[in-house]
């Protein structure tokens, strides 16, 4: 991490501190998380790990090229047996033996690179863990959002019927205008949109999740209360420990290596062969053959010079595109950093000025509606602003827990944060 990067946490840090205390429970708090949502979220996750085609794909790939890597390190000439006949003035047999000699050292080129490519492989294969994980908490904080939402409209709906039974009486009663009942039913024609909508949203919530777990559930984890983000500042910054540039630098370093190795495979090796025989006259003399034949490509039509030209250009693409990916990680925690922040304040804020007792307010409208004290257009006027503000906590600790999660992954802290919460 830059100087930059180090800069912008300290002096973020700040305000955590001063909403670490109000803020309740998460990774770092309550009780109640601790014992029932936690476990249920932290198994979740290890098991959608566990049983996930893309996990199993990317240990595939780490297999195959852990194989390549043994395989690369092996010889790269096998001997050849020659066996000759020739039958005319005389008879002639021979067997021969030939090897041709990595003289240039290709073998130990083609390990280094098996090795990088293997080294790259790991470094996927966590960067796909990291970000299935990032996915399955992502998916579930939209869920759980989308789950209070529904919850909510449900009581508005509710409300709306009992407020339309409630004016139907009084209607009949001659208390209350036909305007006024009018006003009545829309209201509860709206609550019902809005219900319908909270259930379409829940369903491409469960969707998602469903499509991550790789199959349906009946009930999802619910994480319990709003983080509160100590871990940001116990990070240790090092922007070279993340999966992301790990995998990019495993992949320059497997571009280096092969520069090396396309100029060790240009070169010519010889092939040196010894062969025995035996040559039959016919006439009862016989005689013995020995032979030794040395062969060497000439490279004079072909140098293969451009297969090295090509892998230093293809080694200087890697190494700029490890440049540009430590730019976007960088730029990422530095960004994930600040919306966590501005979304603990925001939700701060709430707690501090907007989380009353709204059901109370609810129940104190309703009663100064059936004193005569608010007309029905006042009333449900007051009464959707109690929603109002309900929804929009649920939208700030949903906010709240997605930046959250952002935050773990742009920084590779997730799998530490559900060894803390378990």
């Amino acid at each position: 991490m830059n100087f930059n990067t180090k800069a912008l946490i300290g002096a973020l840090w700040v305000g955590v501190a001063f909403m670490a205390t109000p803020m309740a429970q998460s990774q770092d708090a309550s009780p109640a998380l601790e014992q029932s949502s936690r476990p249920l979220v932290v198994e979740f996750a290890k098991s959608v790990l566990a049983n996930h085609p893309g996990i199993a794909a990317a240990q595939a790939e780490l297999d195959a090229a852990k194989a390549r890597a043994k395989g690369a390190g092996r010889a790269l000439y096998n001997p050849e047996i020659e066996a000759g006949y020739e039958n005319a003035d005389s008879t002639t047999t021979s067997v021969g033996l030939s090897q041709t000699l990595d003289m240039s050292g290709k073998r130990k080129a083609r390990a280094a690179t098996g090795q990088a490519d293997m080294m790259a492989a790991k470094a996927a294969l966590e960067l796909v863990r990291k970000s299935l994980l990032a996915n399955v908490l992502q998916a579930l904080a939209i869920h759980q959002s989308a789950f209070e939402q529904l919850q909510l409209t449900a009581s508005k709906v509710r409300l709306a019927r009992d407020f339309l039974t409630l004016s139907q009486t009084r209607k009949t009663a001659g208390d209350l205008s036909e305007s006024e009942l009018l006003t009545a039913r829309l209201a509860l024609s709206q609550a019902m949109a809005e219900q319908s909508r909270a259930k379409g949203d829940l369903s491409r919530a469960r969707e998602r999740l469903a499509a991550i777990a790789g199959r349906p559930r009946d009930v999802w984890p619910f994480m319990v209360g709003t983080p509160r983000g100590t871990m940001l500042q116990g990070w240790s910054g090092e922007l070279n420990r993340l999966p992301e540039m790990r995998l990019v630098r495993a992949q320059s370093d497997s571009f280096r290596t092969r520069i090396l190795l396309a100029d060790k495979m240009r070169k010519a090796d010889p092939t040196l062969g010894l062969s025995l025989g035996q040559e039959s006259n016919g006439l009862g003399g016989n005689a013995t053959l020995f032979g030794i034949r040395l062969s060497i490509p000439l490279q004079i039509r072909n140098s293969y010079s451009e297969s090295v030209t090509a892998a230093r250009a293809e080694a200087v693409g890697a190494e700029a595109n490890a440049r540009k990916m430590r730019q976007r990680v960088e730029a990422r925690l530095n960004a994930t950093t600040e919306r966590y922040l501005a979304a603990a304040s925001a939700w701060q804020d709430w707690q501090n000025s907007g989380a009353g007792d709204l059901e109370a307010q609810r129940t104190l409208l309703k009663t100064l509606w059936e004193a005569g004290e608010l007309n029905a257009v006042s009333y449900l006027i007051q009464l959707n602003q109690t929603f109002d503000a309900q929804a929009a906590a649920i939208d700030l600790k949903g906010a709240l827990w997605r930046t959250w999660f952002d935050w773990l992954d742009a920084s590779n802290s997730t799998t530490s944060w559900l060894e803390a919460i378990q």
